[in-house]
């Protein structure tokens, strides 16, 4: 009886030790992978992206993860797993035997054997963690993510205006077309037009920004910057809206398929639909992914038009899937198909889209695509920077222009890892803005040499509708049209250090909803 006991316990303490293997490994090889298809990653985002629904991804980062981590770590475990059986069931041992023949005594001393074996597997899974944490620490920064949570701070609490009683509307009401433009950055213009590169890859993004609003942290074109809790899609999308960053619901899975995306939180769909207008999105992805579709419903209640929506009413085949799930191409045809329909609608309208072609890595090379550069990549953002002016031209030829803002701004900049290692390291990146047909106005002065960031453009963008911001901020954001200086011009990076840590009034107010009233109409 006490064989089969330990017979049974030695074979649950081999397959616990295998497992253990296996997601050692396995975690090791999923941190060097992410540091290498993933540029400026922050621990921030591999949480979120833990917690939140991965359907909808690009196949393709599921097909690598298959290839370059799970298969390399089952592969591993197998053999570590057949080698074990071995000495399990043939009790292979190997003996050094010592003989000392002055005392006689002789020794056999176990060289190699299942006991030891099963240590060193141990072992291996120890040093695996400690790699592991380290590759972690020098790609996501661990180590500050750890202080950051041990440490607190009210910069929130100090700074946050609440929108509730601040805005008012202008009579007749504007709409608006919000385009989120993926990983659009001023980095890719030319040398000589404060880019990057030699050679202009959005030549017509330039022209429009020349034409029109767009605020610069340069004397000439430039943009904003990254700040904490803004710098991937979902993030940069709640930050525009709300004036916010994204910090991460520890407690509580609060941004899951089912859950209550930060219900103390409130966004300009928020207002707008309080104030009578329709809210839609259009995006060429399934917004289940990154926590969208829950965010964008449960805060401004818009009509989601994805990908998913797009089979289901036959916009495109059944079946059809490019890229992340149709390319940009479509989605400005059905922008177009969506506007006309809304502008014969008596409510004015929000269509917020989001385009895809030139997520990394490398982007999306569609048929209307030149083949004129070297890089893949940079001929997609060149094709992009097109579709927009096209777009744009189109927009301005239709009735509804004249009283609509277009606000066109990159949703945060390029993860492609290997597209900007030819730059200069002390050049600075900053993300593409620009308002078109504003009611607002801004000379050079208010327009140039601007540090700001995504909470800003929260409200700048309402500004932009005509609607009166008492005291000119709200969220973490000042409107940029008023020239009031920023959070980021007033306490420079140390702003990032601020809201990189914890915030007991962000995790109360935001995630749990305590003490923020629901969004009121404030009487005009």
């Amino acid at each position: 009886m006490k064989k089969i006991v330990k017979t049974i316990v030695h074979k649950r303490y081999s397959i616990l030790v295998l497992i253990s293997l296996f997601l050692s490994y396995g975690l090791y090889r999923l941190v060097e992978w992410t540091s290498r298809n993933f540029a400026d990653l922050t621990m921030d985002q591999v949480i979120f992206h833990i917690l939140v629904p991965l359907e909808g991804a690009d196949t393709s980062f599921m097909t690598s993860v298959f290839k370059e981590v799970l298969t390399p770590a089952f592969l591993v475990v197998l053999v570590a797993g057949v080698l074990l059986f071995i000495h399990s069931e043939i009790s292979v041992t190997t003996y050094v035997n010592l003989h000392f023949k002055e005392s006689g005594k002789h020794y056999k001393i176990p060289l190699w054997s299942k006991k030891i074996y099963t240590r060193l597997l141990v072992l291996s899974c120890i040093f695996l963690l400690i790699f592991t944490f380290d590759s972690a620490n020098k790609s996501f920064a661990l180590q500050s993510y750890i202080s950051d949570q041990l440490n607190s701070s009210s910069f929130i609490e100090d700074h946050y205006v609440d929108p509730v009683g601040k805005l008012t509307f202008p009579e007749e009401k504007r709409n608006l077309i919000y385009i989120f433009l993926e990983s659009m950055e001023f980095t890719y213009t030319s040398e000589e037009n404060q880019g990057a590169f030699k050679d202009d890859y959005i030549p017509e993004l330039l022209e429009i920004a020349k034409e029109n609003y767009s605020f610069s942290n340069t004397s000439g074109y430039g943009g904003y910057k990254d700040a904490f809790g803004t710098s991937w899609t979902m993030a940069a999308m709640f930050s525009h809206s709300t004036g916010l960053p994204l910090k991460l619901p520890i407690q509580g899975n609060t941004m899951s398929e089912y859950g209550v995306f930060l219900p103390g939180a409130i966004s300009i769909g928020d207002i707008l639909k309080e104030h009578g207008y329709s809210n839609n999105l259009l995006i060429g992805s399934d917004a289940t992914f990154g926590g969208r579709r829950n965010f964008y419903l449960q805060h401004g209640d818009y009509d989601i038009v994805d990908y998913k929506r797009a089979l289901e009413e036959g916009m495109i085949p059944d079946g059809y899937s490019v890229w992340w799930g149709y390319e940009d191409e479509k989605l400005f045809g059905f922008a177009k198909e969506k506007l006309l329909e809304l502008s014969e609608k008596e409510e004015p309208f929000n269509l917020t889209m989001l385009t895809a072609d030139t997520h990394h890595e490398d982007g999306y090379m569609g048929e209307t695509t030149e083949d004129k550069f070297e890089e893949q990549y940079a001929n997609v953002i060149a094709n992009s920077s097109k579709q927009v002016d096209d777009f744009l031209s189109w927009i301005k030829q239709q009735d509804f222009y004249e009283n609509t803002t277009v606000v066109i701004v990159g949703d945060h900049g390029t993860m492609d890892v290997d597209f900007l290692d030819d730059i200069d390291s002390y050049y600075e990146r900053t993300m593409y803005n620009v308002f078109v047909n504003p009611a607002k106005t801004a000379d050079t002065e208010i327009l140039k040499n601007r540090e700001f960031t995504a909470f800003d453009l929260f409200p700048s963008t309402l500004s932009s509708l005509g609607v009166e911001i008492e005291g000119n901020k709200l969220g973490l954001g000042v409107d940029l049209f008023s020239g009031e200086k920023t959070l980021l011009e007033e306490y420079g990076i140390q702003m990032n250090t601020e809201l990189s840590r914890k915030s007991l009034y962000y995790t109360s107010r935001f995630i749990g909803g305590i003490g923020a009233d629901p969004y009121q109409v404030p009487d005009n």
